[in-house]
């Protein structure tokens, strides 16, 4: 049985005590001091996830943004030059083979971050659809930190030669941090305002300590970025995104313009015309859509329970936590289109009880900082 890798930080997180576990082929820290106290203080100060284990391809030429955007539903050719943008990588049938976020680094130079479980099958997708002068570097010997928190700012000005003032939520470039030369993004995953530190791995290691040092800051695991990812109602890979699930389903599609020529477009636009309301009953019987679940109580319900109306199953719970935020349970599943809208009353039926839910908008917790305009402080 093949052994799970270890990342740039691995030593950190033992020497921090945390309690390690196999996350897609990776040991990585599922909590340090607590999982209600690392999503807390994420909410009030910062902390650190290590995220070594995403791949990373830098992917360049003359001719890459145009290719690129025929590959990924990213419009890469109207991306400005420090710019990010969110999107998918899809297979002929419209299903997701991985989320991206996808960066411009130049004209010609982009970086795409995908998902650790997914990264071979990007390479191989990306590598049959790209061709031409078009190169992809996988940077292994790159890792990747999450700082994430209102206080983020504070913490990294100091740290690196750009000023992050003036970097607009989903901003990116090229910068040195802690004198070394790395790629700088803001995006994030918890709903506060964050920043993504590119660089080679040991010198990784050597400013996540400088970073440790900052008393505003806490290492975090995955048991809060998952909690902190719910509450917005963010979807995860493998949970609410799979092959065999399109972003239409999942309530991503304004993310793109399903006019627009990429690969997997034809099957979407074919689904989403099968699904209108002027289309006939039988196509929409295998139809779903992925709804935010909040309950009343702190009685958690699981991936795989199902979802009832009235006794009847209408679909399935794709992720549920504990919220601290909210002090309840949050969770999102896949319901029959017409059990959908926000405000409708359903049931999960755990192993134990059947538990009251309502559709809920997102997110779930409003009063996150990731889009706050730093500039005008």
């Amino acid at each position: 049985m093949e052994q799970p890798q270890r990342t740039f930080l691995y030593d950190q997180h033992v020497a921090l005590g945390a309690r390690m576990v196999d996350f897609a082929g990776w040991l990585l820290p599922v909590q340090y001091e607590g999982i209600l106290a690392e999503h807390k203080h994420c909410r009030a100060e910062a902390v650190i996830f290590d995220t070594c284990h995403m791949g990373q391809f830098l992917i360049t030429g003359p001719d890459a943004a145009a290719k690129l955007a025929g590959a990924l539903t990213q419009d890469t050719v109207k991306l400005p030059v420090g710019r990010g943008k969110y999107g998918f990588i899809l297979n002929d049938a419209g299903g997701v083979i991985d989320d991206t976020i996808i960066m411009r680094l130049a004209d010609d130079e982009f970086l795409l971050v995908v998902n650790a479980t997914t990264a071979a099958g990007d390479l191989k997708a990306l590598q049959a659809r790209l061709g031409g002068e078009t190169q992809i570097t996988v940077q292994a010997s790159w890792g990747k930190l999450d700082i994430q928190g209102p206080r983020s700012f504070d913490v990294l000005q100091g740290l690196v030669e750009t000023d992050l003032s003036q970097m607009r939520y989903f901003g990116c470039c090229r910068t040195r941090a802690g004198g070394v030369d790395c790629i700088l993004s803001r995006t994030g995953y918890t709903g506060e305002l964050g920043y993504e530190i590119f660089m080679p791995g040991q010198k990784l290691a050597e400013l996540t300590r400088t970073i440790l040092a900052n008393p505003l800051v806490k290492p975090a695991g995955l048991g809060s970025r998952d909690s902190l990812r719910l509450e917005m109602g963010y979807p995860l890979y493998g949970h609410e995104l799979s092959d065999e699930i399109n972003p239409v389903e999942a309530g991503l599609g304004f993310f793109f313009d399903i006019e627009r020529n990429f690969h997997g477009a034809d099957a979407l636009r074919k689904f989403t015309a099968a699904v209108t309301p002027t289309a006939q009953v039988a196509n929409l019987c295998h139809h779903r859509q992925l709804v935010a679940l909040l309950s009343d109580q702190r009685r958690r319900f699981n991936t795989g329970d199902a979802i009832l109306c009235d006794g009847q199953v209408v679909g399935e719970v794709t992720s549920g936590v504990f919220s601290p935020s909210l002090e309840r349970v949050v969770g999102m599943g896949y319901v029959q289109p017409g059990k959908s809208a926000a405000g409708q009353e359903l049931a999960v039926q755990t192993a134990r009880a059947e538990l009251p839910v309502v559709v809920s908008e997102t997110p779930m917790y409003p009063d996150g900082t990731c889009r706050m305009k730093l500039h005008e402080m």
